[in-house]
């Protein structure tokens, strides 16, 4: 049983938590049966007050008029009019015993009727008053010697009343006042209900609504009932609705324009792409004519400069040797240029082999050659080892070569030149740096650099394609790095370059071997 009644109030309590409705119910119930059980215990109390005083008013007034009646008999001592005033009182209602007693304390007469065990009974006591009218009540009673205090009084009464009627009338008050207030109770329950499900109703449509709204369907309209809050409040979620469905109307026609256009788009982006498949196969195709097409007439225009020169330099003059090897210095310009574009193309196209590798020993051999092929220039090298990094070593390879080979161009002049390669971590990214101080150039010309063929300094100075650095560029981009270049003109250039790390990326693997 005590199980079962958890059981129950468990259930209740978590319909309280869940349900509006069931919390204004027991709320409105709850101040009713307040309301109802201060009202029965006001009435039972007032009526219960009532019912004492009106006994006890009873008791004093019959115990009074007894003592009147019997006082004259008291005083001539008349015992038989004591008597009959006492049956005519043991005659009344609910009077269960009388006794009447001398001034001395002593019982005159006593009538009783016999007395249940387990009964109330309730006694009132009275005095039986002296002379009320002194000289007219002496006229009448001349034998009697009255003493200094005639008014004084001359005994008393008792009378025992039966409470079993007042309590019958009590209970039955009090049963009364129980079924009025458990009607009165039902009918506030009942009404509580009804006010209960009126006020919640509303609310209820609106969650539904709400929910119905949640799984998508904006066809869903809330009555709107009263002028109250909750009206207000149906109205606002009818307006919602409606904004909702012109905003989907507006949301379904821009998604059906981006269809649209996406299908539009996808037409251009295959034109493009078909465009772009046809410009790479003439760039194959030029690629192809510049190494085998072109270089074909400048290694005859070679043989014929060195043929001229052996055969008829002798008879040709100072001006006209100068023309020839001009002509010979042109040619072997153009083959460089042709060689640089065939070196872009193919550092598009090759396909990488990255790898963990020691790029200070790519730098160290790349400066070895540059030292071999111009032992008779000043230039210190400041090379930090054991950089490691992971790429394509052929690609790196020559992206090195073109990177030192323009600090070794530019460093021409200087006494001595310095080139310095460092690495330096700037919010934990590994930056490798190549540093020379050679005769830099102006930043304000920097978008120029990685374009192919631009140059920044004249040719006679500094002898070059203007290729390289966009190879440079080229090589780190495939890498999914990038590279900067910082300068000042007559200072030096500092060439920055990041490579992202490998997956198996270690602090210090084993050197592999090129």
């Amino acid at each position: 049983m005590p199980t079962k009644s958890l059981k129950l109030g468990f259930s209740f309590a978590s319909s309280l938590r869940r349900s509006f409705r069931v919390r204004l119910f027991a709320g409105i119930t709850a101040v009713i049966l307040v309301v109802s059980a201060a009202f029965a215990s006001l009435l039972f109390y007032h009526q219960y007050r009532d019912q004492l005083d009106k006994k006890q008013s009873e008791g004093n007034l019959m115990a009074r008029l007894l003592a009147r009646d019997v006082r004259l008999a008291v005083f001539s001592g008349e015992r038989d009019e004591i008597i009959k005033s006492a049956k005519g009182t043991m005659a009344m209602p609910d009077v269960q015993a009388v006794e009447i007693y001398d001034k001395e304390g002593a019982l005159i007469s006593r009538l009783a009727i016999e007395m249940e065990e387990h009964a109330h009974y309730s006694s009132f006591v009275a005095e039986i008053p002296g002379l009320i009218n002194k000289n007219f009540e002496k006229s009448l009673i001349v034998s009697k010697h009255w003493g200094e205090n005639a008014e004084a009084s001359v005994g008393t009464v008792r009378i025992t009343l039966d409470d079993s009627r007042a309590e019958a009338r009590q209970h039955k008050l009090i049963l009364t006042a129980v079924m009025t207030t458990l009607c009165l109770l039902a009918l506030g329950v009942f009404a509580a209900f009804l006010l209960a499900r009126s006020m919640t109703r509303p609310i209820a449509q609106l969650a539904a609504c709400a929910a119905a709204l949640k799984d998508g369907d904006d066809s869903v309209y809330v009555p709107v009932e009263t002028d109250d809050e909750i009206g207000h409040l149906a109205t606002t979620f009818n307006s919602m609705v409606t904004a909702i469905r012109s905003r989907t109307k507006d949301l379904e026609e821009a998604l059906e324009e981006l269809y649209q256009m996406n299908i539009a788009l996808e037409g251009k982006v295959e034109r493009r792409t078909a465009q772009l498949a046809g410009a790479n196969r003439e760039l194959e195709a030029f690629n192809y004519s510049a190494s085998h097409d072109l270089r074909a007439p400048l290694n005859r225009l070679a043989g014929f400069c060195d043929a001229l020169r052996e055969d008829y330099g002798e008879r040709l003059d100072e001006q006209g040797r100068q023309y020839l090897a001009r002509i010979a210095a042109t040619g072997q310009q153009m083959d460089r240029v042709l060689s640089a574009m065939l070196t872009l193309y193919q550092v598009q196209q090759r396909a990488m082999a990255p790898r963990n590798l020691d790029i200070s020993e790519l730098v160290h051999a790349v400066t070895a050659a540059l030292h071999q092929r111009e032992p008779e220039r000043d230039v210190e090298f400041v090379i930090q080892d054991d950089v490691i990094v992971y790429g394509d070593m052929k690609l790196l390879w020559l992206a090195l070569e073109n990177i030192i080979g323009n600090a070794w161009k530019f460093t021409l002049g200087k006494a001595p030149g310095r080139i310095e390669f460092y690495v330096k971590t700037v919010d934990g990214e590994k930056i490798c740096c190549l540093k020379d101080n050679g005769a830099g150039f102006d930043m304000a010309y920097y978008d120029k650099l990685f374009t192919p063929f631009q140059r920044l300094h004249n040719f006679e100075d500094f002898p070059g394609t203007g290729v390289g650095l966009a190879i440079v560029q080229r090589i780190i981009s495939r890498h999914d790095g990038r590279i900067w270049l910082e300068s000042m003109e007559g200072v030096g250039t500092t060439c920055c370059f990041v490579l992202p790390q490998g997956p198996d990326h270690e602090e210090n693997p084993a050197k592999e071997g090129a």
